[in-house]
């Protein structure tokens, strides 16, 4: 498809760990079809993928990425028990900011916008200028599992808090067509908006002895098995309801409920002109190491709606046309 030069395309990345390198499978599927997105916002994962894809690093992120095995994605953890989380995380931007190089972002070469939120005050901040490593460290600090960062007077997290997909902060940047990706719309089917009634009863004399075993595999079970217990991090991280689930279970899955009840709010005041949704909800939060599989579920998202994306484009181009022609 051939897009007209003088028509700016917006691009908006959102939240979701791991399964974050569908993002580059997105980016691959819209070049296949003729289209680069001019302006890019992002946030967590998303921020991390549209930097790279904004300073025309996309390529030696894939190629990173694609060559993870666990082992390497345990590496790069660092664990850090006083500063507000589970993980320091500078290990990590370290190795892609030997990619990225040392750049701010009003130096990029395509307009980006890094979301993060301030810990106190819940403000949404957008990063659009300053040193581009902070914005997006700042940008991907998962309450709870990364440290959050101090820039100035201000501590920040993870941009999905307050705008888990900022197509806000796309249509601040001028574009005329927004394209949004959601990453974890997949997990609509087994997380229920509607209420239910529910009787609360004792528990039994076996399920308190359950509940005291499982809480002596708690926190501290963490702390004294230190970097042996992150080779079973995955497994902690996931949610069954046939059991009881870890610390970092309850962590992660409050924050996909919250994360998921608040999306739905902002897009239904602000929605994107296409929404693109990888299927990946078997990718676990911490399965970085299966770049492979979310990269060509992001392809394949493309190549689904590839006729609402043509649609769209075509649409604001024949708006375009009537509009000159009655000046």
């Amino acid at each position: 498809m051939k897009v007209a030069s003088s028509v700016s395309i917006g691009i908006v990345l959102g939240s979701g760990a791991a399964k974050g390198w569908a993002h580059i499978g997105v980016f691959n599927g819209l070049a296949k079809m003729g289209i680069y997105p001019n302006k890019i916002a992002g946030c967590s994962i998303g921020a991390l993928v549209g930097a790279a894809y904004a300073e025309n690093h996309l390529t030696d992120l894939e190629k990173w990425v694609r060559s993870f095995s666990s082992w390497d994605v345990l590496r790069l953890m660092d664990l850090s028990w006083r500063k507000g989380g589970l993980l320091g995380g500078e290990k990590v931007f370290d190795a892609w900011q030997d990619q990225m190089g040392d750049i701010n972002i009003e130096q990029m070469s395509r307009p980006f916008t890094a979301v993060a939120t301030d810990l106190y005050s819940g403000q949404e901040i957008w990063f659009r200028e300053g040193d581009l490593r902070q914005a997006v460290r700042a940008s991907c600090s998962m309450p709870g599992m990364f440290s959050p960062v101090k820039i100035g007077e201000r501590w920040l997290v993870d941009g999905a808090v307050v705008n888990p997909i900022p197509v806000s902060v796309i249509r601040a940047m001028d574009v005329d067509v927004v394209i949004a990706v959601d990453l974890n719309s997949q997990t609509r089917g087994r997380i229920s908006g509607l209420p239910i009634s529910m009787t609360s009863e004792k528990p039994t004399s076996q399920e308190v002895v359950a509940a005291k075993a499982h809480s002596d595999e708690g926190f501290m079970d963490l702390l004294g098995k230190g970097r042996e217990y992150f080779t079973k991090l995955t497994d902690k991280f996931a949610m069954s309801r046939r059991s009881n689930p870890s610390m970092l279970a309850v962590m992660s899955q409050s924050i996909d409920i919250l994360e998921l009840r608040h999306k739905r709010t902002r897009l239904m005041g602000d929605p994107p002109d296409i929404c693109i949704v990888p299927k990946i909800a078997d990718i676990g939060h911490m399965e970085f190491h299966r770049a492979e599989e979310a990269i060509a579920a992001g392809e394949l998202a493309v190549q689904e709606v590839a006729h609402l994306i043509e649609a769209a484009l075509s649409q604001y181009c024949d708006q375009a046309c009537l509009a000159k022609a009655s000046k």
